[in-house]
C-alpha cells in the first residue's frame, strides 16, 4: 500500500474519532462527512498511485524499446561489418586464384612455345641435311623434338582456353614433316595472339 493512501486512512479514522466523542445527530453527520472525506482521500490516493504505476509503466517500456533498438542496430551493424570482411577476403583469394591460374597459363604457353622453336630448326636442320650423312641423325632429333612439342601441347589443353588449344593445335600440324614451311609462321602469329589475349582476359 503506498504512503498516500496509508494518510489518507489515517485521516479518515482521526474524523470518525472526533464524530464519535460529539454524539447525536450532530455526530452522526459529522461521521458521515468523515467517511466521505476519507473515502475521496482514498480513491484520490488511488487514483494518484495508478497514474504513477501508469507513468512507470510507460517509462519500462520505452526504455525496453529503446534498447532493444539499441541490441536490434548493434547486431545489424555487426552482420554488416561481418559481410564485407567476407567479401574482401573473397575478392582477395578470388584474385590470388586468378593470378596463380594466369602464371601457370602463361608457363604452359611459354614451354609450347619453346619446344615448337626446337622442333622447327630441327626440321630445317633435317630438310638442308637430306642425301648426306647427317640425314638421319638429323631426323631422329627432330623427331624427338617433335614429341617434346606434343608433351607440351597436352599441358596447353589442360590449361585451356579452347581457343588458345586449337591455335595450339594448328602450329603442331605446321612443324609436321609434310607442311610447307610457309605454314608456320601464321600458325605461330595465331598462337601468340590467342595466348596473350587468354592471359589478358578474365577467367
Amino acid at each position: 500500500m503506498s504512503g498516500e493512501v496509508v494518510t489518507a486512512w489515517i485521516a479518515a479514522g482521526s474524523a470518525v474519532a472526533g464524530a464519535l466523542a460529539g454524539g447525536g445527530v450532530t455526530g452522526w453527520f459529522t461521521l458521515a462527512a468523515a467517511r466521505k472525506q476519507a473515502q475521496g482521500s482514498v480513491d484520490a490516493a488511488a487514483r494518484q498511485a495508478d497514474a504513477a504505476w501508469a507513468a512507470g509503466q510507460r517509462q519500462a517500456d520505452a526504455a525496453w524499446d529503446a534498447g532493444r533498438r539499441q541490441a536490434d542496430a548493434a547486431w545489424e551493424a555487426g552482420r554488416l561489418q561481418a559481410e564485407a570482411q567476407l567479401n574482401a577476403v573473397g575478392q582477395t583469394l578470388t584474385a590470388q586464384a586468378l593470378a596463380a591460374q594466369r602464371e601457370v597459363r602463361r608457363a604452359a604457353y611459354a614451354a609450347f612455345l619453346a619446344a615448337t622453336d626446337t622442333a622447327r630448326q630441327r626440321r630445317e636442320l633435317w630438310q638442308q641435311a637430306l642425301g648426306t650423312a647427317l640425314a638421319t641423325d638429323r631426323r631422329d632429333q627432330y623427331r624427338a623434338a617433335l614429341s617434346a612439342v606434343t608433351e607440351a601441347l597436352n599441358l596447353v589443353r589442360l590449361e585451356g582456353p579452347d581457343t588458345v588449344t586449337t591455335a595450339a593445335e594448328a602450329l603442331e600440324r605446321a612443324l609436321e614433316a609434310s607442311a610447307p614451311p610457309s605454314q608456320h609462321p601464321g600458325a605461330h602469329a595465331a598462337f601468340l595472339d590467342a595466348a596473350r589475349a587468354a592471359l589478358a582476359a578474365a577467367p
